[in-house]
């Protein structure tokens, strides 16, 4: 799978995009619509990658075992408690503060851009953070 960058999209474009994506699904009509949006998007990677997690929170809500599963997919146990953790866990909300600072940000910002010096005093730094 390609490398992405940490950067991401703006929330503006995030929102142009959601909503392009869902009136693009709900003009799909069949299958074969929806294969082909999932063509037009996504590698065939992605796609399978998609599909087999799809699948996974399926057999979860059907009762299915993890072992099932495993056997079912040929998946780890790993993926499956992932998606498993994800369906289970509401989504996480980011907390603002002040302005369009987010906690992430704050936690980026206080990390230390060099390593800590040598000698007596070389961890200082953690209690200005």
């Amino acid at each position: 799978m390609a490398r992405i960058t940490q950067r991401g999209i703006t929330k503006e474009m995030e929102k142009r995009v959601a909503n392009f994506l869902l009136r693009e699904i709900k003009n799909t009509k069949t299958v074969e619509d929806l294969n082909k949006i999932f063509n037009l998007i996504l590698t065939r990677e992605e796609q399978i990658m998609i599909k087999k997690r799809l699948a996974i929170s399926l057999l979860i809500k059907e009762g299915k075992r993890c072992k099932n599963i495993q056997e079912i997919l040929d998946v780890s146990r790993t993926t499956i408690s992932f998606v498993k953790k994800g369906l289970l866990r509401p989504p996480k909300k980011e907390r603002k503060i002040k302005g369009k600072i987010t906690q992430r940000d704050l936690k980026e910002i206080k990390r230390p851009t060099l390593l800590p010096p040598h000698g007596r005093g070389r961890w200082e730094f953690l209690h200005r953070l």
